[in-house]
């Protein structure tokens, strides 16, 4: 399996060194198994809604906080995103889109039911927000408590409760503030030491082991309301992985601000990213090497916020292309822009780089009075070395205070 995403959920790692830094995780296994647990035989098949079903469509912000686990640890996040809410023509029926944060961008439906004043929704646990037939496992929905401990040394303790006596949850609806809010869950994430989060509410569990992916509270949706051409902010990059290959290892992390320059929140609907080389440069993703892979039939050059694919995913995109080879992916650095189109109107956010390598620079030629006084060496990750090892990135500097860089093998 080329990445350790094993239900395509559309999300991606900023990995930290421990269990306190900030990280949105991928659908990895959990580190242990819970004490005890919900637990579902795997069916040979699950069928998810994922067209929209017909009725009134709402669209809501995200509010809260969420505990998210992965092979690297636990970490305590505000939820952000976007929740899209489906009401039925019955009067009865509600669908919600994405209702766990962690899984946004999958585009699973889960049904529900709204009371005859229309105060709650109630949505029955149990329902699939992913599976992989490959596999043979899925993510339900879940309620029940959490607690995660950094112990220290790389080690964590992360146990989740199920309340089987919890079979459905219930949101209340203010139909007059526009606000959707989860009943009954609580959480504490706010302690420095010994990094211990305590969390119930509503979890997604793998139906093998009933182990948690992630477990929220305090959520409440605010209706998006009105939209309007706006500037997006910035996104922010994060780090770049090149595995030396054509395998597709090779990945680019960042983070979207879904909100825009003024601080208003954006249809995400509306936003698309681009990712630019070098010298403002697009970068296309061509349908022969990633339409197969990833769903689309045409070359793109802007990627819709939460397209899912093999190599897309929420924060994060794979390149089946190396720096490390005659024809390098770029030579300096890499980089994303946003667009936000509405009623026709485009605006663009600034075009913001990682800067992998030394940046080259031109070199005129050498006349008596330029001479080398310096070269140093990079690696490919950017960190100098003392000697050149392998694929090595060679920066001189000459007389004249002008530099230039050049890719060696040694």
């Amino acid at each position: 399996m080329k990445k350790l995403s094993l239900l395509f959920l559309s999300v991606a790692i900023a990995l930290g060194a421990s269990a306190t830094a900030k990280f949105h995780g991928n659908a990895y296994r959990p580190l242990g198994k819970a004490t005890t647990a919900t637990t579902t035989k795997a069916p040979s098949r699950v069928d998810i809604i994922t067209e929209q079903p017909e009725g009134t469509l709402v669209k809501y912000t995200r509010g809260g906080e969420f505990i998210t686990v992965s092979l690297y640890g636990y970490s305590a996040e505000d939820q952000l995103g976007r929740v899209k809410v489906v009401y039925a023509d019955d009067g009865k029926t509600v669908y919600i889109k994405d209702p766990l944060c962690y899984a946004e961008g999958v585009g699973a439906w889960v049904y529900g039911e709204l009371s005859d004043d229309g105060s709650t929704i109630t949505v029955p646990l149990g329902q699939y927000v992913s599976y992989n037939e490959d596999y043979g496992y899925g993510l339900i929905l879940s309620w029940g408590s959490t607690m995660a401990m950094d112990l220290g040394e790389g080690f964590y303790w992360v146990e989740y409760f199920a309340d089987e006596t919890v079979t459905e949850v219930t949101y209340a609806v203010d139909a007059e503030n526009g606000t959707i809010t989860l009943l009954g869950a609580s959480g504490d994430a706010s302690a420095d030491e010994p990094y211990c989060y305590e969390a119930t509410g509503l979890a997604g569990v793998w139906d093998d082991d009933g182990s948690m992916a992630t477990i929220e509270w305090g959520s409440t949706w605010a209706e998006l309301g009105d939209i309007a051409p706006a500037v997006p902010a910035n996104p922010d990059v994060l780090e770049f992985f090149d595995c030396g290959d054509d395998s597709g290892y090779t990945r680019f992390d960042f983070n979207i601000n879904l909100d825009d320059v003024d601080g208003k929140p954006m249809d995400t609907d509306c936003l698309t990213y681009s990712i630019f080389m070098d010298n403002d440069q697009l970068y296309t993703f061509d349908y022969n090497t990633y339409g197969a892979q990833n769903g689309f039939d045409t070359d793109m050059t802007e990627i819709p916020y939460g397209y899912s694919g093999a190599d897309f995913y929420l924060r994060r995109v794979y390149f089946y292309a190396t720096n490390m080879g005659d024809e390098p992916l770029f030579t300096w650095r890499i980089g994303i822009q946003l667009n936000y189109t509405i009623n026709g109107v485009t605006n663009k956010s600034d075009i913001v780089y990682l800067e992998v390598y030394p940046q080259p620079t031109a070199v005129n030629e050498l006349d008596g009075a330029k001479s080398i006084t310096g070269v140093r060496y990079f690696n490919v990750a950017g960190q100098e070395m003392a000697q050149p090892n392998g694929l090595t990135i060679e920066v001189t500097t000459y007389s004249d205070g002008t530099t230039s860089a050049a890719k060696v093998v040694f």
